[in-house]
């Protein structure tokens, strides 16, 4: 499996970060964990949630580069840092389709 590793740190809670990850992300289904604020995995990758401060998440994504397009991290931070989100272009924004 070719895997690839990326890192950001988001200007938002973690509760916030979380919750926008579980329900925004094009991330492959299904998801087989799921651990509240901390973690989310499914077969081929996962990604970790981490406090940095109130208003501060880092996200470390480890996954095939085969099925998760490398960059999504950053077009994550790009989306969650953005108003408003809870919009459907918002939302299309940071998705990759896959080929």
């Amino acid at each position: 499996m070719n895997t690839f590793e990326e890192t950001v740190e988001l200007a938002v809670p973690l509760r916030t970060a979380f919750e926008l990850w579980t329900s925004y992300s094009s991330s492959p289904r299904p998801v087989t964990v799921r651990r509240q604020d901390e973690l989310i995995a499914w077969p081929g990758g996962r990604v970790t949630f981490q406090y940095v401060d109130t208003h501060t998440t880092r996200l470390a994504l480890r996954a095939d580069a085969d099925t998760t397009p490398a960059g999504i991290l950053l077009r994550f931070k790009e989306f969650a840092e953005s108003a408003p989100v809870a919009t459907p272009a918002a939302r299309q924004y940071w998705r990759v389709e896959r080929a």
